[in-house]
Formats: C-alpha cells, sequence, structure tokens
C-alpha cells in the first residue's frame, strides 16, 4: 500500500506540483486562499471568502514572473503592468476561491499520506536522490514559507483537480468526427494563378491637395503626437546590493557549521514489509483477524528469515512492493507514515519486527539498510553558502536602505542626488517617452501614474520611491516634458498622400480583381498568363501565405474550374484557378490523433468554460470598485 501511494506520487499530480516548483516558491503562501484575508483592503468576495489587494498583487507579481521565465527575452513588462492582466488575474483568483469552497463543501480533501508522497517526489526537497525532512524545511525557510502552508498548497491542488477532472475526463469526440476532420485537413487541391500587379491601376490613382486637407481635418486625432517627458531616475536593487557585500571565510565557516543539515543528507534507511490490509474504520473482529494472520507470519519469520522474499509476493497485500519482494527502497524521516518509520529507525540491520499498526493495516518489517547521515565538503557548497550569507545581509541592508532612500527621496523634492549619494547609486536619465509606451520600469502603472501625473510635470519633483518589483526600488523626476500637440499639415502632408495613395490603389487593384474573377465564371480567360500547375494543402506556403490557403480552400469546388482571388502583402492581387480536388484514400493515423488531441483539448476547454460559469454563479461575486487600478 504505501509503495502503490509512493507510486501514485510520481503521476499528474507530482507533475503539476513540479510546475509548480519550477519557478522557485514564486507562489505566496495559498493558505490566505482558504482562510481569507485578515488584514483589510478588500477587492473582491466571492461567497463567504475574500480576496485582499495584497493577494491580488502577489499573485499578479508571481504570473508576471512566470511569464518572464517561460518567455525570456520576448517578455513585456508593460503587458503585466496593464489593467487587462490585472483583471484576468482577479478573475482567476475568484475562480479558484469558488472552485476551492465547492471542493470544500463535497469533502474532496487530500489524506496525509498523499501530501507526503507528493512532497516526497518533488527534486527541490531532496538530496542525493531521496527525500530530505531537513531539505524541505530549510528550502521551505529560505523562501519565506512554512510547511503548512505549503502543504496546504498541495492539498488545495488536489481538491481543484479533485472537482474539475471528472469534467476533463469526460471530453471525447466521435470516431465519425474525426474522420470526416481528418479528411478535409488532409485534402490538397490543384491549383494555378496570375498576378495582378500595383502597377497596372497605378495611373488610375488621384489624390488632390483638397483630398490630404479633408483627411487631415478628419483624423487629427491620428496626427496628434502624446504628451512626452524626459525623466531622470534612481534604482534601488537588492540583487546589486547583495552582489556588493564581502563575506568573509569566518562567517563562511560559521554558517556552514551551524546549519549542516541543509549541506547535508540525513540518515537514509531500507526496508522491506509484507502487508496484511484492513481498513482503519473496520470493526474489531475484522481487525483482529487481520492482525492474527500477520502475527502468525511474523512468527514463521523470526525462524525462517530467509523466506521474507516467498512470503511477500505470495502473503503481501501491497501489490507494488509485494512484486519486488517487499521491498520500499530507501527513504528518510517523513516519508513514511508515523508508526512504520517509528519502527523502522528504531530497528537494527537484518532485524524482522511486527505487526506494526498502520492506518493501512499490519505490516511485517525487514530493516534492509543504513545509510548514515553525511555532510558534503565545504568547498563543495562554498557558492551556496556565500550566495545564503549576502542574501541575509542583503535583506537586512535593503531594508535600512530602503528607508534612507525613501526618504531622503521625499525630504530632498527636487533632487535624487542626495539619495543617490547616501545609497552609492548614479543618477540614471531616459529618452522621450509617452506613458503608454513608457519602458521598463516606467511601465510600472503607480510609478508611470505618478510620473506622468500634471503635479509632478509641472513641479519637476521627486515622485516617492516605488516598488516595481520584489527588491526594486524606483524613484523618478521629470526634466524635461513636451506637451501634446497635432502636428501641422506641412510635416504629415506626405504620409497622407502616400497612404491615401496606397489606399485607393487597393480598392482600384481589388476592384480590377473582382472584375477579372467575374469573366473568368463566364469563360473568359484571354490574356492571363497562369502560372505553372501546384499541388497544394492547407499549409501555409512561399506560394500561398495564411489569407491564400484560406481563400483557395473556402472556394466552392462543386463545379470546376473555381475561381477566387485575395490580395497580398507585397500589394498583389493574385487570382488562382482550382482545376482539382484531391481527396486522401487513407486516413494517416498520426493526423487521426494529431486533431483528436485537439479537439478534446478544445472540447475540455469549452467544458471547463462552462463549469467554471456554473460554479461561480453559485457564489455571490462581488468586485470592489478600482480594484484593479493601481498596484
Amino acid at each position: 500500500m504505501l509503495e502503490a501511494i509512493r507510486k501514485h506520487a510520481k503521476g499528474w499530480l507530482a507533475k503539476i506540483i513540479l510546475g509548480l516548483i519550477a519557478v522557485t516558491f514564486a507562489l505566496f503562501g495559498i493558505d490566505s486562499y482558504m482562510s481569507g484575508d485578515r488584514s483589510g483592503g478588500v477587492v473582491a468576495e466571492v461567497g463567504e471568502q475574500n480576496i485582499s489587494r495584497d493577494e491580488l498583487i502577489r499573485e499578479t507579481q508571481a504570473q508576471s514572473d512566470r511569464m518572464r521565465e517561460s518567455l525570456g527575452p520576448a517578455f513585456d513588462p508593460a503587458v503585466a503592468e496593464s489593467a487587462d492582466f490585472r483583471k484576468k488575474v482577479l478573475d482567476s483568483l475568484i475562480e479558484r476561491k469558488a472552485f476551492l469552497q465547492d471542493a470544500q463543501k463535497r469533502k474532496f480533501l487530500a489524506p496525509d499520506a498523499y501530501v507526503a508522497a507528493v512532497l516526497s517526489q518533488i527534486p527541490a526537497f531532496q538530496q542525493d536522490g531521496a527525500f530530505s525532512q531537513q531539505r524541505y524545511e530549510a528550502v521551505l525557510r529560505q523562501n519565506g514559507r512554512t510547511p503548512a502552508s505549503f502543504e496546504n498548497e498541495v492539498r488545495q491542488d488536489f481538491m481543484l483537480k479533485a472537482i474539475t477532472s471528472p469534467v476533463a475526463l469526460a471530453a471525447f469526440p466521435s470516431s465519425t468526427s474525426l474522420t470526416q476532420i481528418a479528411r478535409l485537413v488532409a485534402q490538397q487541391r490543384e491549383i494555378a494563378w496570375v498576378d495582378l500587379p500595383a502597377s497596372t491601376v497605378e495611373a488610375q490613382i488621384k489624390v488632390t491637395p483638397a483630398d490630404i486637407e479633408s483627411k487631415y481635418a478628419a483624423d487629427k486625432a491620428a496626427f496628434t503626437e502624446p504628451e512626452q517627458i524626459r525623466a531622470e531616475y534612481l534604482v534601488l536593487d537588492m540583487a546589486a546590493v547583495a552582489a556588493g557585500i564581502a563575506v568573509s571565510e569566518q562567517e563562511i565557516a560559521s554558517y556552514y557549521r551551524s546549519n549542516d543539515a541543509q549541506f547535508g543528507q540525513p540518515e537514509q534507511r531500507s526496508a522491506s514489509h509484507i502487508l496484511i490490509a484492513v481498513d482503519k474504520n473496520a470493526d474489531a473482529a475484522t481487525r483482529a483477524q487481520a492482525k492474527a494472520k500477520a502475527s502468525e507470519l511474523a512468527q514463521t519469520l523470526q525462524k525462517t528469515p530467509a523466506r521474507f522474499a516467498e512470503l511477500a509476493r505470495s502473503q503481501s497485500q501491497d501489490p507494488g512492493s509485494a512484486a519486488q519482494d517487499g521491498s520500499l527502497g530507501s527513504f528518510g524521516r517523513g516519508m513514511m507514515v508515523k508508526p512504520f518509520e517509528e519502527a523502522v529507525f528504531s530497528m537494527k540491520l537484518n532485524e524482522i519486527r511486527g505487526p506494526v499498526e498502520s492506518d493501512f493495516g499490519y505490516h511485517i518489517i525487514r530493516l534492509d539498510g543504513i545509510q548514515a547521515a553525511q555532510i558534503a565538503p565545504l568547498e563543495e557548497v562554498r557558492a551556496q553558502v556565500v550566495g545564503e550569507l549576502r542574501k541575509q545581509q542583503a535583506q537586512k541592508q535593503f531594508a535600512d536602505l530602503a528607508d534612507s532612500f525613501s526618504n531622503l527621496v521625499y525630504e530632498n523634492a527636487d533632487s535624487l542626488q542626495p539619495a543617490a549619494a547616501a545609497a552609492k547609486l548614479s543618477v540614471q536619465q531616459s529618452g522621450w517617452m509617452a506613458a503608454k509606451t513608457a519602458p521598463s520600469p516606467f511601465s510600472h502603472a503607480a510609478l508611470s501614474a505618478a510620473l506622468f501625473g500634471p503635479e509632478s510635470v509641472k513641479s519637476r519633483q521627486n515622485t516617492e520611491a516605488f516598488e516595481v518589483k520584489p527588491g526594486t526600488l524606483v524613484a523618478a523626476r521629470v526634466i524635461e516634458h513636451r506637451p501634446a500637440r497635432v502636428r501641422p499639415l506641412a510635416e504629415v502632408s506626405a504620409a497622407i498622400e502616400a497612404r491615401l495613395r496606397a489606399e485607393q490603389g487597393a480598392r482600384l487593384l481589388a476592384e480590377k480583381g473582382e472584375a477579372t474573377l467575374k469573366a473568368l465564371s463566364r469563360g473568359e480567360e484571354a490574356g492571363l498568363k497562369w502560372s505553372e500547375f501546384k499541388v497544394v494543402g492547407r499549409q501555409p506556403s512561399a506560394d500561398l501565405d495564411a489569407v491564400g490557403a484560406k481563400a483557395v480552400f473556402r472556394v466552392n469546388t462543386g463545379k470546376l474550374p473555381a475561381y477566387t482571388g485575395f490580395a497580398r502583402p507585397d500589394g498583389v492581387y493574385r487570382i488562382v484557378r482550382v482545376s482539382r480536388v484531391l481527396e486522401e484514400t487513407a486516413v494517416d493515423p498520426r493526423l487521426l490523433a494529431s486533431i483528436e488531441a485537439g479537439l478534446i483539448q478544445a472540447q475540455q476547454g469549452a467544458d471547463m468554460q462552462a463549469m467554471t460559469s456554473l460554479v461561480k454563479s453559485g457564489h455571490k461575486v462581488k468586485i470592489k470598485p478600482n480594484a484593479i487600478e493601481g498596484r
């Protein structure tokens, strides 16, 4: 039974938890999800629970961090600072609250053994491939977490999966639909084409000064430059503070000695067992019967210990370990249920003990091996020790620096120099920027609102220090300002003319293309020089982009040849003749499997959306005004 639980932990839920761990505990303590907010600042109410502003800010930062990690250089901080992004985060929190309340109501609760098994499979908590209780506690402690909050997170993930998985598992498409879609996807068409270049209508394009003036007058907003500023700013960054901290050899040695459990592997033991299973809620007679059988096996093994593997295979009711002669492999403290663990860690090598009672039944245990606790040499973990010492010292220094930084920025409102001198920083300058397109760190919503605010522009005084991300403070002040202005007609006349000529040319070319298509439908093909025939599929190619492929496969082929046309990005209008339709007689199994996966995913998405709406409708949701404004 224990082995079965441990194997189960390697499945889908463990992968989900590993996904959560992958961002190095970017998630905050999700115990607040179920306990609600106690700090005030409620931004939304979901049934009987609240969502606090702090909770929303933390989750917004967590999701932003995950986006940054997954997208890398393609990550745009402005997206994570937008009101739309914060709205999506708030919606996800509301949905989660609703689902958790439903799961709790239906008593979808994760047992302790399940949580222990999941934790044992998380690499962050392992030492030399095995779970380490000391490492588990140390890693959580370093990241400001507690075992209780993290284990609650695992339990809640189980609750969410328990209530939503039936919907996901219920999605399946019909074989007839799959086959029909696969044949349509695999279909090919034989085509030829002729291009009508923009030059064929160039002589017809007429743009007058009156047209330009009319366009300018009608669309002045398009020719308006937004308000722009240049700013000087200071960045106080905890990472930079940490990098500048010198750590002595004495500090390194002292930390290593005081935290040796963090750098070592605790004692590991390997054991085998024979389980006589009985439900913990079974009546006394049933439990007595199971215990008697276990006692009989224990007595047999005391006399003939060499039969342990044989009896484990034939008598044990834990099928996972029975197939391995009863072996459970190696494990440390905290990985097995308490009665089992206490027995194993009090036994001598090769000792057989039993029956030992647990929630799973009665165990006969043999201790197979003892691996003493080991500590990694200091030289192997020096970088880790130095990093931790710098981090600890940086946190202390940063708190003091942050207070001083914020005070000096406020007290010396007309200059950033005093704060820069105190923190040994350099005042930086930005280029010209507008509020909506400001780069990081000015894309931070609160900093942007303060810096581009009328008072800041007028006074040229420092903004307050804003925490634009954890461990990073930024203060800024406007040094130059350009008000919004409508560019004069003389500046934009050429651009307007070019735009009007392009629009008029595209319209004339499309009209010529459509006229040609009508002529072709009447059988008039005189003067057209068709390309060579090509067989094409639905996938875009050099000859047929996405727009072209869509046009070719949308045209009615009830009567051949069939004709269609479309504008290409290069300004050409392409007319296509479809002369044959090639159907696949046999469906490729790989294509069928791919389509099935796509359909299931789409169906699951639709079903989950419907379920989410249904669950939310069962809870009164109230979003407070200005819930997603600011940070």
